[in-house]
């Protein structure tokens, strides 16, 4: 592998503009934050910046999330005081930093990461929410020209120091007409900037709002100055960087850990209260990261973990506070264009560069200015929209929520996610008690017809309630007990059931347990008493019984069921796995005629598949379908198998095709952490890559052509969650990527190239012109500078 290679696989560049937009925008609001927080924290200032400094560099290029920044934050400030007022010095504080380093790896190598996983969605949602909702209550204080509180903590009422209603109190006291017009000037640009007459301009576009608000308020407080000295900002209404003037000066900004206190007990109990305070905070701050992500990619916790702690190692060995992901930095790196981890990278850089070359002109930026942007990025983590998202979710999202979002408000962070998260469990422990099961009661024939349907988790907590249900089934009836969708069935309410079957023989009440779909046949020839074939013919039967139940079930509603029948033509090709747990019209819930189905063994595209061409043919030219829609699901035994060595035989043949997937992915695959991982991600390429395969089929590239509406959408299935994921495949961006592929044509005077675009897939091929000429050749731009050669 070259080393061009490597370093594209490590680095993404395919967004540098929007990375530089976000990494020097996070850089401008991270300076005044960081020297606020080592203030706060009564560390030396510069202790601040050397945090975010290594932040950016260290773990920005250790860590693997996309879009998380990393720095001092306000959540640890408490734990550096109470640590320096115990170890009585900072260079023991250095030392306790670098030891809770060293924690944090140990606990990525534990995989101690997992932690996140137990974190409820609406939980991270309310968190989210609350820090924006903090954002903009702490910057209205700026807003009218009041900067004496630097700090930003992220807590409405601190426990010590004033509260914002008190520092809103004293701003309107304290009004500075230069401050206060240029946050109106910056806001009246921010809010432009997200007008479609800017963002469809071909120049404007391309400039970050937060930038020019920057320039704009560094040159209304010059203009001030030149005009009325008097009324201009200075002082803590200004950035206020420390200026380095030599060698000597910035050398003395860094110092060595107190090493002679490697026997304190103390430093270790600090060290201890700092690791577990920063991986908490960093584990929540790339869940809440990651949620925001356009691009939905997710990061490995573990690997997470080991970055931070090698950050906190090199910034308590220079002199630097404590670290974690930020959650602000990343939220206004990401709404200024941020993409990847070089956004992080340039972030570290800028603030590295700035101490260097040019304090004094960052000491020129207005508070103002930088919290207009800040406002703006906390109106964007708590807009209505979110509120009214999770209120849709039910009772069960909402409050959980809403719980969050009033407890960090009236708290602090950390205890109010804890307090959510309590909140969130007993949601999910209270619907999985209502929820474990489901009970029908008809009668067929004169004979009673009961079924209980298990739900997805049933734990010991609802084996009374289940026998609760058994117990008052009556003599002579069927009980069906279907657990096929339960993921986990507690041993207690198996033996429940089966204790139960051996007194219900007595009562004549015929008992079918039926359990996953995996091992259905298996464990009915398993259950007591009932032989292999009597478990074969009670699923045969089944189909027969469940047939007549749908039926009755029309009846009851006066429907025949051919009336469910639409009359007009789908407008929707789905083309799924024949696996038979991912039936397309329940898990869309359509009726019978609404969607045109077409299923295979891991949802494959083929151009020489004859019968999947013949459906898209007739479902685009004769149905004139709309939409096509390829659909993965997780837990696809195809992709399985693919993953596997297999015999040679025509299912190994055909899934040759998610082989070559997983090869051409080969290193973001590996680069994941469990086979699991690597799995669901696989699952995840394959559907993409059938609708590459799909846009160039002879039926779309025709429907294309003639301008007939017709998209292409790829689609994974969590049968777990019962939830669809649209994996926003858009092949018309994707494929634009190719329009710079060279052309070239075959004429008596030799090969001459051609101009305009070609959309094809990246690869080597020809097409016939009919004309006198030879073929044109359309060979893909090389990742190298080495000559073409002759083709």
């Amino acid at each position: 592998m070259s080393k061009a290679t490597s370093a594209s696989r490590f680095l993404d560049f395919s967004y540098f503009k929007n990375d530089l937009q976000g990494g020097f925008v996070s850089f401008l609001v991270a300076v005044p934050l960081c020297l606020g927080i080592a203030l706060a924290s009564g560390a030396p200032l510069f202790a601040g910046i050397i945090a975010g400094i290594v932040g950016g560099l260290v773990v920005g290029a250790l860590s693997k999330s996309a879009l998380s920044i990393s720095g001092p934050e306000a959540g640890l400030i408490l734990v550096v005081v109470s640590a320096l007022e115990s170890l009585g010095s900072f260079g023991a504080l250095q030392l306790a930093v670098c030891v809770a380093g060293l924690m944090q790896v140990v606990m990525g190598v534990a995989r101690a990461g997992i932690i996140s996983n137990f974190i409820p969605s609406s939980v991270i949602k309310g968190m989210l929410a609350a820090i924006g909702i903090i954002l903009i209550m702490k910057q209205l204080p700026h807003l009218l020209g009041y900067d004496a509180d630097a700090a930003e903590t992220l807590a409405l009422f601190p426990k010590t120091g004033s509260t914002i209603l008190a520092l809103l109190e004293t701003a309107v006291h304290h009004i500075q007409p230069t401050g206060l017009g240029i946050a109106v000037l910056a806001l009246a640009v921010l809010v432009l900037w997200e007008q479609a007459i800017i963002k469809q301009h071909p120049v404007l576009s391309k400039v970050p709002g937060a930038l020019v608000v920057v320039v704009l308020g560094v040159a209304a407080n010059q203009l001030v100055l030149a005009l009325s000295p008097a009324y201009a900002l200075g002082g803590t209404h200004l950035v206020q960087l420390p200026v380095v003037s030599s060698v000597a000066d910035f050398q003395g900004l860094f110092t060595l850990p107190d090493f002679s206190q490697l026997t304190n007990s103390k430093v270790y109990i600090a060290a201890l209260s700092i690791a577990l305070v920063a991986s908490l905070e960093a584990l929540l701050a790339i869940e809440a990261t990651d949620e925001l992500d356009p691009l939905k990619r997710k990061t490995p916790t573990n690997r997470e973990l080991k970055a931070q702690g090698v950050g906190n190692l090199v910034s308590g060995l220079l002199g630097g506070l404590p670290l974690t992901s930020v959650i602000v930095r990343s939220s206004v790196s990401l709404n200024a264009g941020a993409r990847t981890k070089v956004a992080a990278l340039l972030h570290g850089t800028f603030l590295l560069v700035s101490v260097l070359l040019f304090p004094k002109l960052l000491n020129m930026v207005p508070w103002a200015a930088l919290a207009a942007i800040l406002l703006v990025t906390g109106y964007k983590l708590t807009r209505i929209s979110i509120f009214r998202e999770q209120l849709k979710g039910g009772v069960m999202e909402f409050v959980p929520f809403a719980v969050t979002i009033v407890a960090i408000l009236a708290t602090d962070l950390l205890i109010g996610i804890g307090i959510g998260a309590a909140v969130g469990i007993f949601f999910i422990l209270r619907e999985s008690y209502r929820n474990a099961h489901f009970f029908e009661h008809h009668t067929v024939d004169g004979r009673d017809k009961i079924r209980i349907s298990l739900g997805e988790h049933v734990s010991f907590l609802n084996k009374a309630s289940i026998l609760t249900v058994l117990k008052d089934i009556p003599e002579n009836a069927t009980l069906e007990i279907d657990g096929t969708n339960s993921a986990f069935i507690d041993r207690d309410i198996i033996s429940a059931i089966e204790n139960f079957r051996e007194t219900a023989r007595q009562r004549n009440i015929q008992v079918v347990f039926l359990r996953k779909a995996d091992d259905y046949s298996q464990n009915l020839a398993e259950q007591r008493q009932v032989s292999e074939p009597e478990a074969e013919f009670e699923a045969y039967y089944k189909l027969f019984d469940n047939d007549r139940n749908w039926v009755g079930e029309k009846l009851r509603h006066a429907q025949h069921p051919a009336s469910e029948l639409s009359t007009d033509a789908p407008k929707f090709l789905f083309i799924g796995c024949c696996d038979s747990r991912v039936p397309a019209s329940e898990i869309i819930g359509t009726a019978p005629g609404d969607v045109f189905v077409h299923r295979n063994v891991a949802n494959l595209v083929v151009s020489t598949d004859l019968n999947l061409m013949s459906v898209l043919e007739y479902a685009v030219e004769v149905l004139g379908v709309e939409h096509v829609v390829v659909c993965g699901h997780y837990g696809c035994g195809g992709v399985r198998v693919a993953m596997e060595a297999q015999e040679p035989g025509m299912l190994t043949s055909w899934l040759s095709n998610v082989r070559d997937v997983m090869q051409r992915n080969s290193a973001e695959l590996n680069a994941l952490e469990t086979d699991e991982d690597r799995y669901r991600r696989l699952v995840e390429l394959n559907v993409i890559e059938q609708v590459y395969n799909l846009y160039q089929t002879s039926a779309v590239l025709q429907a294309r052509q003639q301008n007939r509406p017709l998209h292409l959408h790829g689609w994974v299935y969590d049968s777990h969650a019962g939830r669809i994921e649209d994996l926003q495949v858009d092949t018309r961006r994707d494929f634009a990527e190719y329009d710079t592929v060279l052309r070239y044509q075959l004429r008596p005077e030799g090969l001459s190239r051609l101009s305009g675009n070609l959309h094809q897939p990246p690869a080597i091929f020809s097409v016939s012109t009919g004309s006198t000429y030879g073929p044109i050749i359309a060979i893909p731009p090389l990742s190298s500078d080495a000559p073409l050669g002759t083709p």
